[in-house]
């Protein structure tokens, strides 16, 4: 089989938006972005022997290096993939990876590192990415733009609970007298969301428990901002969940369904906190009530729609002791996958994993090299000799380019996978990750 390119924008749904649909409220957060940006680092995870990863703002050596000790034998670029535009807020900043790779000069470092004749794999299908398959002669199996655009949208995952005939509690609106009138008759019974068609990771996702907070979301959606753009919104009482969980799998070009893997989840809000393998009574559950047949019907479906590829499906178990299938179906790679992906790599019985990330803020500029060297030094650094470890994912989400910080500080994330035997372990290596963070010069924000 031939080898691969990997790369991708992790925050997919910024680049599937249409620009005539509304928006709900947001404070836009450049500092943000820069981090998802460098997240991006984490794919080396799906790479096979001799692939080729590339990355947006290029991999420190010290992570590189410390990867290739656990044997990810794969080749990176080390330097940023740019224009040449130096300027902060930019044109560049809002391109995703395939638009940049549309742009880029072709004699630059890519020469050698995009060979042609090998196929592509990306995190997800993005405006640009077939243009970047014919400039760099890639194969091209990939599902086409336009059906991945329509397969990730709300109302879509909305609709398919009616195909497979699943409870749903989804009302679609599509003005702000709709918008008004469905959310105070939810108001009634309870808080309810407002999601938004490519909402995703604690954005996009409004929770409204009071006719104030509607009102105000109605008023800005008739503002002047909001002049012209398409209303179009799910609204969905919300849920008491108890655990959040999500399932990976993988339909092939020939419309061949794998299941990959469950993980659940520690979201913090609407956003992802953790993801760790289930609990054995979890997959008891999942096997009892056909949950495994409904994630093969969500694939026969999302195959006939034309969409091929990988697929994260959210789920969750509520607290009056039901099943939530199909919460959201996500058309793309996922960090769930990536922590998968982790554990294929490790294949070490008897251990547990779990994937997590770390805010963080620093007031001056801090090395990553020192960060391994810490951790190397506290014995918490995993490495193959060692069952157990901290085993960091990703460099640049650390501290993000300076284009993105002002007057030497900055935000960050520390984006992690930990291998434990047991919760005591896991709790020593969470303690000793912290430690190591504040000694190299970080500060912990959770």
């Amino acid at each position: 089989m031939k080898n691969a390119v990997h790369c991708g924008s992790l925050e997919s749904e910024r680049y599937w938006r249409e620009e005539d649909l509304a928006a709900l409220p947001s404070v836009p957060d450049a500092k943000a972005l820069a981090i998802v940006q460098a997240m991006d680092e984490m794919l080396f995870v799906f790479c096979r022997s001799g692939d080729i990863l590339l990355t947006r703002q290029g991999m420190d050596k010290a992570q590189y290096d410390y990867l290739q000790s656990l044997d990810y034998s794969f080749r990176t670029n080390m330097n940023p993939l740019t224009l040449g535009v130096e300027e902060p807020g930019t044109a560049q900043d809002a391109l995703n990876v395939f638009e940049l790779l549309g742009r880029l000069d072709p004699g630059q470092e890519l020469g050698s590192l995009i060979p042609e004749g090998w196929f592509l794999e990306p995190f997800a299908v993005l405006p640009g990415t077939h243009e970047a398959v014919r400039r760099y002669k890639l194969l091209p199996v990939i599902p086409d733009e336009q059906i991945v655009r329509k397969v990730n949208t709300k109302t879509y995952s909305a609709a398919m609970r009616d195909r497979l005939l699943l409870p749903n509690i989804a009302l679609v609106v599509h003005n702000t007298e709709e918008l008004l009138q469905s959310g105070q008759a939810l108001l009634e019974k309870g808080a309810f969301l407002i999601k938004d068609e490519y909402g995703v990771s604690g954005k996009g996702n409004q929770l409204v428990d009071s006719e104030r907070v509607l009102r105000r979301i109605a008023g800005y959606l008739e503002s002047s901002r909001n002049q012209d753009k398409r209303i179009k919104f799910v609204l969905e009482p919300l849920l008491d969940r108890e655990t959040d969980f999500s399932c990976q799998f993988h339909i092939d070009p020939e419309g061949r369904i794998s299941i990959l893997s469950v993980q659940q989840l520690v979201n913090h809000g609407f956003a992802f906190g953790e993801s760790h393998s289930p609990e054995p009574s979890l997959l008891e559950r999942l096997d009892r009530e056909g949950y495994w047949e409904t994630m093969h019907s969500i694939g026969r479906e999302l195959y006939a729609d034309g969409y091929f590829g990988d697929v994260c499906v959210d789920s969750m178990l509520l607290r009056d002791g039901s099943l939530a299938p199909l919460v959201e179906i996500n058309a793309r790679k996922s960090m769930s996958l990536i922590k998968h992906n982790v554990d294929r790599h490790l294949k070490q019985e008897g251990m547990h994993t779990c994937l997590l990330q770390v805010p963080l803020a620093t007031l001056g500029e801090v090395h990553y090299e020192d960060l391994l060297g810490r951790l190397a030094q506290e014995d918490v650094l995993f490495s193959l000799g060692e069952g157990e470890g901290v085993i960091p994912l990703a460099s640049g989400t650390l501290q993000p380019p300076a284009s993105s910080r002002s007057t030497g500080s900055g935000k960050g994330k520390l984006y992690a996978a930990l291998a434990y035997r047991n919760e005591d372990s896991k709790n020593r290596l969470i303690r000793k990750l912290d430690e190591s963070l504040l000694r190299t010069g970080y500060t912990i924000l959770r």
